[in-house]
């Protein structure tokens, strides 16, 4: 499965480094790090390329000619398009032989309502599966296409395996992480903690926020809050369900 990545912000290097599982990219245990996720997957021979665009704040507010600061691309199954100008996204399904189109919003402001409303019935014309993710971590597959990426990549909603023995918990998996490789920094943070759920909750509330999280603190109008409190909500709820499972079943639990 062939995938690019064009991005202008650092949200797209820690999507990157992620899905390619680039050793460091988790620092949950710093200078302890026993490498849990390194060798579990990397799509890096499925990376065809990742380039840095100029930003919306580097361009003119409208482009006469977007094809200018667009890249040749080979045919891809997958293209992930991170706070790109509104007329270059708006390019993307028609110049590009691709199949899905992944674009994460971490911010109110890297998609304008209009530019979305546009960009769903551009990709439903062209026949590409268009996921518009806000934030990242809230990627849910709307296809066949984007379904196996998630699955190869191990990205997506969080979803979170714990296991607990004499009431704490000793063993935290991820099924799936946010894009950006943060829930498996929750997950490290997880393990001695209290099996209960109020000091589960608490400890997946501030691993995510000292990850750090990148989504921003400004009320989107779509989501009716901020993708920063929806970010850290997910990954509380995957681990309040893993924990539930792990205490009802008595072993390793897994969010579903």
């Amino acid at each position: 499965m062939r995938f690019a990545v064009l991005y202008s912000h650092p949200f797209g290097e820690r999507v990157i480094s992620n899905l390619v599982n680039e050793p460091g990219h988790c620092r949950a245990c710093g200078s302890a790090c026993d490498g849990c996720k390194y060798g579990e997957y990397s799509l890096l021979d499925d990376l065809v390329t990742a380039e840095r665009l100029p930003g919306p704040e580097e361009l003119p507010e409208m482009l006469e000619d977007p094809d200018e600061y667009l890249p040749e691309l080979p045919r891809v199954d997958v293209l992930l398009a991170v706070r790109l100008h509104p007329d270059l996204l708006m390019e993307l399904p028609e110049r590009y032989e691709i199949r899905a189109l992944i674009v994460p919003v971490e911010a109110p402001d890297w998609i304008d309502p209009w530019t979305e409303d546009r960009l769903r019935e551009a990709c439903e014309g062209a026949g590409v599966e268009l996921t518009i993710a806000r934030p990242g971590c809230d990627l849910e597959p709307p296809g066949p296409v984007t379904e196996r990426f998630c699955e190869r990549g191990r990205i997506g909603r969080p979803r979170l395996s714990l296991r607990v023995e004499g009431g704490v918990v000793v063993g935290a998996g991820v099924i799936r992480s946010a894009p950006c490789g943060c829930t498996w920094f929750v997950a490290r943070r997880l393990v001695g903690v209290d099996a209960e759920p109020e000091a589960v909750r608490e400890a997946a509330f501030e691993a995510h926020h000292s990850f750090p999280c990148t989504a921003s603190m400004e009320v989107d109008e779509r989501l009716g809050d901020t993708p920063l409190h929806v970010g850290a909500r997910l990954h509380i709820r995957a681990a309040l369900r893993a924990l539930e499972r792990a205490l009802g079943e008595g072993r390793t639990a897994t969010d579903k």
